[in-house]
């Protein structure tokens, strides 16, 4: 995590121990295991088929691969049925009446009063039956249940099997685990809410003191819309509002995507002036040789991969310890020397120690922040980005990859708009057990 090989491997191991408990995987159902099987082993050489491809849900597999390595938002109609909606809207009303629901404008925590949100922002509260709904096989359905007992059931097993699915299908092994910190909560806004520009996740050498913490990250962010019906974009307005990159378009499920990249997670983007944009990626473990003691060390160090050979990489960095950046995060760091590199690259020393941390001019000029606060709060969409609006269209599921999209909620005119969202999560990056290795 570019500090201390000390620290390093204490933290590994308390992560490590912390991941004890949760290694009991739940079991894929045998439609999403089918899907996953044939997304392996049918399809063009990269994976993916020419025809459109469907699991047991209804979703489409080439189209959610490549949207999430795209950096985009996938969109499914009709995921839950109108019954499954309106039982889930009858608890939102019940939780309401106990007093459950409290406003937040938050994006990732719930904070209520305390904030001093008041009536037109948004209310959430985490559900009820979440955690229990995480593992185990999907129950059978009870006749003594109420018959909207009895859809809540089936909206828990299409969500586990939704996890399990995803899990398969984009590689993200530890996404299936039950035990980890996956999230759900209720979102309910009316008119007059919306939600700022945010990210849902980030790499952890940018959280500050915060960093390396969790044993687990978000790793793909979802909602199903439970909003009024016959919602119109112009007339209720709440669209979820994102900036994928206009030019990345090289992208390859599994190769060359947003997001991350051999578990480095995604900083920014590479916006050359020829040529497409890739994203750029921060290596918390890269092995360097201490000039004063001789021993191998951690530092940080960023790169891009070739996106025709997909096999190789290409630093634009040099390496760096952010144990010695002061008063700020990475993503501090990073602006400030990209400025600083672009405009008195010929008169940096080019020496590792006291050099440019850029290794080329233009690296420096082309790089962005995935997440630039103090651009957005200057009223500035990401650059070379476009605005994609999704509409919240009731029963229909939203994902995306929590990492590299920026995303906002746009004012809500008229109607309420419901949504059941949350996170899955997978493990957090660990330290390389054989990064000492010779």
């Amino acid at each position: 995590m570019c500090r201390s090989p000390a620290m390093a491997v204490d933290l590994s191991f308390c992560l490590s121990l912390l991941l004890v408990s949760t290694q009991l995987l739940a079991t894929p159902s045998r439609a999403f295991s089918a899907a996953a099987a044939d997304a392996r082993t049918c399809g063009s050489e990269n994976g993916l088929s020419a025809t459109a491809r469907s699991d047991g849900s209804g979703l489409d597999i080439d189209r959610l691969r490549n949207t999430i390595a795209s950096g985009r938002v996938y969109q499914q109609r009709g995921f839950f049925t109108e019954g499954q909606v309106e039982a889930l809207l009858s608890e939102v009303d019940d939780l309401r009446a106990s007093g459950a629901l409290q406003p937040s404008g938050l994006s990732n925590t719930n904070k209520g009063s305390k904030q001093n949100f008041g009536k037109v922002d948004r209310e959430v509260c985490p559900v009820p039956w979440w955690k229990e709904s995480l593992s185990g096989e999907a129950r059978e359905i009870a006749i003594d249940l109420s018959p909207e007992e009895k859809e809540r059931v089936a909206v828990r097993a299409k969500l586990r099997d939704l996890r399990s699915s995803l899990s398969s299908l984009l590689e993200r092994n530890t996404m299936v685990d039950p035990g980890l910190a996956h999230e759900c909560y209720y979102s309910r806004s009316t008119k007059g809410a919306f939600l700022d520009r945010h990210m849902d996740e980030r790499h952890e050498e940018t959280k500050g003191s915060r960093g390396w913490l969790l044993p687990s990250r978000r790793s793909i962010s979802w909602l199903v819309y439970l909003s009024d019906p016959d919602w119109d974009e112009d007339i209720n307005g709440g669209q979820l509002r994102t900036f994928p990159q206009a030019k990345f378009n090289g992208y390859n499920p599994g190769k060359l995507e947003a997001g991350s990249h051999n578990g480095n997670l995604q900083v920014g983007w590479l916006l050359r002036q020829q040529g497409a944009t890739v994203p750029v990626y921060l290596d918390s473990w890269f092995k360097t040789r201490s000039v004063a003691t001789g021993d191998v060390e951690p530092h940080c160090i960023l790169y891009i991969v070739d996106e025709k050979s997909y096999s190789s990489v290409e630093y634009i960095t040099r390496p760096w310890v952010n144990d010695l950046v002061q008063g700020g995060t990475a993503a501090d760091f990073l602006k400030v020397r990209a400025k600083l590199d672009e405009n008195e690259y010929q008169k940096c020393e080019r020496a590792e120690s006291d050099g440019c941390l850029f290794v080329k001019k233009e690296f420096a000029s082309s790089f962005r922040l995935l997440e630039d606060r103090e651009s957005w709060s200057n009223g500035n969409n990401p650059d070379d980005s476009v605005i994609e609006d999704i509409v919240p269209f009731r029963g229909s599921l939203v994902m995306f990859d929590s990492v590299s999209v920026p995303h906002e909620v746009s004012l809500v005119k008229a109607g309420t708009r419901t949504a059941l969202a949350g996170w899955f999560h997978e493990e957090t990056q660990a330290f390389p057990e054989d990064f000492y290795d010779s």
